[in-house]
């Protein structure tokens, strides 16, 4: 066979086939990117950080506003991209009102700035901006100004026409603050604090103090100058909160507390700062070491919303004095109710106790052209408040303290080292009853210079009593053993117990117990020579050859051949009776703590 041939040419194409069936669809591309995120954290134009609860709402309104945490941030997600208006409001504050545009795909970021204070208050601020600087920067800075305004504290005075803007001449009462604060507002009408001025109208010395100025105000201006600054914390809240800024932080530090709780007759702030205790808090903090407040405000309430609050009662667990185990003490409000009653051992809260109840206080017809000064009513000694079971009252008292002090101590060394300090409590005040008997003898026996009664020297003006020798005595026109006695009982006295309750040992010993009994010598040989003299001068007056034998205590006589000894004070707490006229004669009772009863 032979080779093959060289191919052919090609043919024409033939007809196309039939379609085929389509395949399946691909995966969708990525989708486009609409939408953006804000954020950003709300603060107090002062660039303090805002309080939790501020709302941050934006027009249009894609979503829900949305509340600040409590760093004062907030965020809005998934945000259509566009331009939007964002306001932020705050309690009573002005809104502020920003506008954002948000990108797609894109974070911004937008800080709100928000008033510091009561949008109202800018009527206020148009004025004392300009005349009280400091003022207005207190009053932003604090916490209350964006809830409360200028008018809440401040309001109008309508009964005086002139009064074209609010509050003028209307300073802010405690129970201007319970508005707000109820509960630490009766915290404060039942503590020691709240009879502060009650004790400055009860005391001789005010009453007594010459005038400062000759206009309109004279009526107790020495006492603005020296009592009533510190006693006046019975009316006002600002003693310790400083106006404006109520600086709960600067009211709680110990130093806040030294402007009225000093000096020579309380120096509880020297004491206390001086003591481990306050060491330890000026070089450590509160965490390790107790401030004032940490003992003496240690309670936190739970308020009707479920908010905390810290009592205002200081005398919680206070032992001694008109707030704690005395039989009865003098009150002019609350219509004669304590503030607490006696549950079996336990001091709880007295419901028919009202801290707002009126003052028993009435101005005198002719006390002159100063209305608004409240006077001790002679007239109108107040209420005996009785307090039932002293004895468990004080109990009572030192468990609350007792509690106190576990948080730090075990419970038997603060059980007893309080014990101690009770101990040298009683052994003062034996001193100081020691030193009582010297000088009322005499005062019997009529051989005080100037005597309490006479042209020489007015009587005490709150006291019945001839001679006075307590907290009320007065420090003019007294004769130089009771100046003595006055040094003994304001300053001494108070120095040892104090340094003793606040575990001072120097103020205990040096400046109290030791000054205490030096200051007792020096009464009981001055009134020795006091004794020695008026009897030498009697005999030389009438030829006698037989000097009295009276020693420097506790002494009645009545004839220059009496020799009879008598300690009038009894350290039981009884009464002694005598007889020095004979038993003929009249018998004195007295049982070392009031003056002679005749009977």
């Amino acid at each position: 066979m032979g080779a093959n041939g060289s191919p052919g040419a090609t043919g024409p194409q033939g007809p196309a086939g039939p379609a085929g069936a389509p395949g399946d669809a691909g995966p969708a591309g990525p989708a486009g990117v609409s939408t953006g995120t804000l954020s950003g954290v709300v603060r107090f134009k002062s660039n303090r950080m805002v309080a939790p609860m501020a709302t941050v709402s934006i027009r249009p309104d894609p979503l829900p506003a949305a509340t600040t945490s409590a760093m004062g941030a907030y965020s809005f997600a998934d945000l259509p991209a566009g331009v939007y208006e964002v306001t932020v409001t705050h309690a009573r504050a002005s809104p502020t009102t920003e506008r954002v545009s948000i990108l797609a795909g894109r974070t911004t970021t937008l800080d709100l700035l928000v008033h510091d204070y009561a949008a109202t208050s800018d009527t206020c601020i148009m004025c004392h901006g300009m005349t009280n600087p400091t003022l207005i920067t207190d009053y932003k800075a604090s916490t209350m100004a964006p809830f409360v305004s200028c008018q809440d504290c401040h309001p109008r005075n309508t009964a005086v026409p002139s009064d074209f803007g609010p509050g003028h001449r209307n300073r802010p009462a405690p129970e201007t603050c319970a508005t707000c604060h109820q509960e630490q507002y009766r915290g404060h009408q039942s503590n020691r604090h709240a009879i502060g001025m009650q004790r400055v109208y009860e005391s001789g010395r005010y009453d007594d103090l010459p005038p400062c100025t000759t206009g309109v105000n004279s009526v107790g201006s020495g006492g603005v100058a020296t009592c009533t600054q510190c006693h006046n914390v019975e009316f006002k809240c600002d003693s310790c909160h400083s106006r404006h800024l109520f600086d709960a932080k600067q009211a709680r530090a110990p130093v806040s507390c030294a402007t009225c709780h000093m000096g020579p007759d309380h120096p509880q702030w020297e004491i206390y700062q001086t003591s481990k205790h306050g060491v330890l808090n000026a070089t450590r903090g509160e965490e390790h070491g107790p401030s004032c407040a940490s003992c003496h405000m240690p309670n936190k309430g739970t308020k009707p919303d479920g908010g905390t609050y810290t009592d205002h009662d200081l005398s919680f667990g206070i032992a001694w004095g008109p707030v704690g185990g005395v039989a009865s003490h003098v009150s002019f409000r609350r219509n004669g109710q304590l503030a607490y009653v006696l549950n079996g051992t336990t001091l709880q809260p007295n419901p028919a106790y009202d801290p707002s109840a009126p003052y028993d206080m009435t101005l005198p017809a002719d006390a002159g052209a100063d209305p608004g000064t409240l006077y001790y009513p002679l007239d109108k000694p107040g209420r005996i408040v009785t307090v039932t079971d002293p004895l468990n009252v004080l109990n009572a008292r030192r468990a609350q303290m007792v509690q106190v002090c576990t948080k730090c101590h075990a419970q038997s060394f603060a059980t007893e080292r309080l014990d101690i300090a009770d101990g040298l409590h009683r052994n003062v005040t034996s001193v100081v009853n020691e030193a009582k008997d010297i000088i009322y003898a005499l005062n019997y026996d009529r051989l005080l210079d100037p005597m309490p009664s006479g042209s020489l020297r007015p009587p005490n003006p709150d006291s019945a009593a001839e001679i006075v020798l307590a907290g009320t005595q007065l420090y003019r026109n007294l004769s130089s053993i009771e100046r003595t006695f006055f040094k003994m009982y304001k300053y001494d006295n108070v120095k040892a117990w104090h340094g003793a309750y606040h575990f001072n040992p120097d103020y205990a010993h040096w400046y109290g117990w030791a000054e205490l009994n030096m200051s007792l010598a020096d009464i009981a040989g001055e009134a020795g020579k006091t004794r020695r003299d008026y009897a030498l001068l009697w005999a030389i007056e009438n030829n006698a050859t037989t000097v009295w034998q009276v020693p420097y205590q506790g002494v009645i006589y009545a004839t220059g051949s009496m020799n009879k000894l008598y300690d009038l004070y009894t350290p039981d707490g009884g009464s002694q009776a005598i007889q020095p006229y004979g038993p003929t004669g009249p018998t004195i009772t007295y049982d070392g703590g009031t003056l002679f009863t005749f009977h």
